[in-house]
């Protein structure tokens, strides 16, 4: 393999890679609500805050999840991508 192309294989991996960190900072978002609201729910279960604030942690864990599964659309397409440009060369 030559400079080029390992050049070129570098460039294509980039937006792979970001789509990947921003993949596993929704995941660890999640799993950081779900914990929130699996272990409140054991621990502040009467708390007027804690049935106020799970509302809103729910909404969110919506979103976020909507997110990771859109990062992970995007990670797929820019892994043909990059495939495709590997197989190429």
């Amino acid at each position: 393999m030559t400079e080029q192309e390992k050049e070129i294989v570098a460039k294509a991996s980039v937006p792979m890679t970001v789509a990947n960190v921003f993949r596993w900072i929704f995941l660890m978002a999640a799993l950081f609500i779900v914990l929130f609201l699996f272990f409140g729910n054991k621990l502040w279960e009467g708390a007027e805050w804690y049935t106020a604030l799970s509302g809103k942690a729910y909404s969110v864990l919506l979103w976020d999840i909507l997110l990771m599964l859109i990062s992970n659309i995007i990670r797929i397409i820019l892994t043909a991508r990059y495939n495709r440009i590997v197989k190429n060369l």
